[in-house]
């Protein structure tokens, strides 16, 4: 553990949203007890808000953004007192669900006031959130959640509508015949498994002609999604479409996937794929990708620790659900972006 203090032709696109805070009536708690008349949280006796932020693996640079929007969010309340905000950023280096559940114990044991976790796997994450809850922690999920648990909200997009999207992305780009593969993750991991759900459900229900060949799975893992996008290259020449449910491959150096790649630049293959971060855009303004599902990575660290504040001071509570918002982004609006 470390600790560190849509398309073919362009139609009408969803105007790209900035890395912001979510806007007021979106991030509005759903009600708010008056100060005053609500008792002091005991952990504000100290005049100090431990948050432990932990993201499903500190090798995974798409959580780099959501990590700085906390240490920022953190400054920005304690520059406005009157309480101290500290943030510890803890992880297990990879995705392990095992290793995020001592990760959290440990913050437990060491008396931490409020708990951020994106879940490696929403049953794994049951436990530890629950007990940290039973010891007067407050906790809620981003990114990926653990709804079975007493969290008190989840912050995030609709990964199961973000799934769909994909779909309708890839198809409009590659037409309504042919073979399409998946790459996800950690298998388990509840955001992954909706996005894929909604991409199957979608294809199943609208696109008859086009069928689901393979599933691969790099377990979040640069190096793993490389070799196993090429296996699966190797195994399926004839492939018309990918969709990845996370950016991983795209973060190796270019020419480590030399089939995905020259198939991609002669336009025989098709992809869409999860998130919107700049490697990303880039292989779209280069043709590779034709289509982008983007999610708002600031705030899973900046809303995430003013919601928890919001909490703890102001006694607001929130609905099961905090919707993030979910960018689309095609050939059309990626130069906004």
């Amino acid at each position: 553990m470390l600790v560190l203090l849509i398309a073919a032709q362009c139609g009408p696109a969803a105007a790209p949203a900035t890395e912001a805070p979510l806007a007021a009536e979106e991030a509005a708690p759903a009600e708010e007890a008056a100060p005053s008349e609500a008792a002091m949280h005991p952990a504000l006796e100290d005049g100090k808000i431990t948050i432990a932020w932990i993201p499903k693996a500190l090798n995974n640079p798409v959580f780099e953004l959501g990590r700085d929007g906390a240490f920022v969010k953190a400054e920005e309340l304690t520059a406005a007192g009157p309480y101290e905000v500290e943030i510890l950023y803890v992880g297990s280096v990879a995705s392990d669900i095992a290793e995020q559940a001592r990760v959290m114990e440990d913050m437990i044991a060491q008396g931490v006031d409020a708990i951020g976790v994106s879940c490696n796997d929403p049953d794994g994450c049951i436990d530890p959130i629950n007990t940290a809850i039973d010891a007067g922690i407050e906790v809620m999920t981003w990114d990926s959640d653990a709804p079975d648990s007493g969290r008190f909200t989840y912050l995030g997009v609709s990964n199961y509508d973000g799934g769909r999207a994909a779909a309708d992305l890839l198809v409009r780009a590659m037409g309504e015949e042919g073979k399409v593969a998946m790459l996800t993750g950690v298998p388990g991991a509840l955001n992954l498994e909706e996005r894929m759900q909604g991409f199957q459900d979608e294809i199943a229900e609208k696109y008859p002609g086009i069928e689901v060949v393979t599933t691969v799975a790099g377990y979040d893992d640069i190096n793993q999604s490389v070799q196993v996008v090429e296996e699966a290259m190797q195994a399926n020449p004839d492939l018309d479409g990918w969709f990845f449910v996370g950016l991983w491959p795209l973060f190796a150096e270019r020419g480590s996937m030399p089939l995905w790649e020259a198939a991609s630049e002669s336009g025989e293959l098709k992809n869409v794929v999860f998130d919107t971060l700049p490697i990303e855009l880039d292989y779209m303004k280069e043709g590779l990708v034709q289509g982008l599902v983007g999610q708002k990575y600031w705030g899973w660290g900046y809303d995430t620790v003013q919601m928890i504040y919001d909490k703890m001071v102001e006694g607001a509570e929130y609905d099961d659900w905090t919707d993030s918002g979910m960018d689309i982004v095609t050939e059309c609006n990626v130069d906004a972006m």
